[in-house]
């Protein structure tokens, strides 16, 4: 169960960094459904962020309190605030980006006219990311598990590692390549 779910964790972010990526290049998804395709995408996205959820939840199960490092009704009280507060900055992330700014929308042809630092923007780099991983260590916590813990630092480095290595510089080309072809319109 814990490899899978390590695996799943990874197949997430690879799945939705691979597909942005071929849309950005083949505008295959935009072809196949359509002007509105990034909206059928962000529930794909979602969609495959819950069988993520699947295949850690089961870990989790299976490796339930092994690592009780909090008496129960702390543990209760401790991962709730943890889990609110994640499924809240995540909300708070989808009102200042949008559907189209939070789901890849920018490898759809939906850029925007300049870098998001608004609300959840003002205190951290990625709040999406780190309302996830907030997520993940209340089910940790809720868990009492140590495969819990070590899924939650597996998610926080793959978040860090796409930002840095896939995203950060797909993200950079888009914005480069729309600011030549803005440039070329203006000469």
């Amino acid at each position: 169960e814990f490899v899978m779910a390590l695996t799943a964790i990874l197949v997430h972010v690879l799945n939705y960094n691979v597909t942005a990526q071929l849309e950005y290049h083949t505008r295959c998804f935009t072809k196949l459904l359509g002007r509105h395709a990034v909206y059928y995408y962000a529930v794909y996205l979602v969609f495959s962020a819950l069988i993520r959820d699947q295949f850690v939840h089961r870990a989790l199960i299976a490796n339930s309190e092994t690592l009780v490092l909090f008496p129960e009704n702390v543990a209760f009280v401790l991962s709730s605030v943890l889990f609110v507060s994640g499924i809240l900055l995540n909300l708070w992330t989808l009102k200042a980006l949008g559907i189209k700014g939070m789901y890849n929308g920018d490898s759809f042809g939906h850029l925007m006219k300049e870098p998001v630092t608004s609300g959840p923007y003002k205190f951290f780099q990625d709040p999406q990311y780190v309302g996830t991983t907030w997520c993940m260590l209340s089910s940790a916590i809720a868990y009492q598990s140590y495969h819990g813990y070590v899924l939650t630092v597996w998610l926080y480095l793959v978040f860090n590692f796409s930002v840095k290595f896939i995203e950060g510089p797909h993200m950079y080309r888009i914005y480069n390549n729309a600011g030549k072809i803005k440039e070329e319109k203006e000469h």
